[in-house]
């Protein structure tokens, strides 16, 4: 099963990678966040914190360890401009 979901995910485009790793992220900390405040933490929080903190984290934890996905996005973003500048001079 993890095979299949390696080839899948190495299948996708950078924007797409981006978007599970996210997804993903979110899930995890919104999971761990409240299982916290079940075991952990002595006042109980909203859904609306617990949301917003996942998200936060998400963010924090999607970047820098995507790093890879975000250069080819913007890379190839630039690239085609660039290319399109060329072929099409004003």
């Amino acid at each position: 099963m993890i095979k299949k979901y390696n080839e899948w995910y190495n299948s996708l485009t950078p924007l797409k990678k981006l978007i599970i790793s996210f997804i993903l992220n979110w899930f995890y900390w919104l999971i761990a966040w409240l299982i916290a405040e079940q075991f952990v933490f002595d006042e109980k929080r909203s859904l609306k914190y617990h949301v917003f903190h996942a998200t936060w984290m998400a963010f924090f934890m999607t970047i820098p360890f995507n790093w890879k996905e975000l250069k080819q996005i913007f890379k190839s973003k630039s690239h085609d401009k660039k290319f399109e500048n060329e072929k099409h001079p004003t």
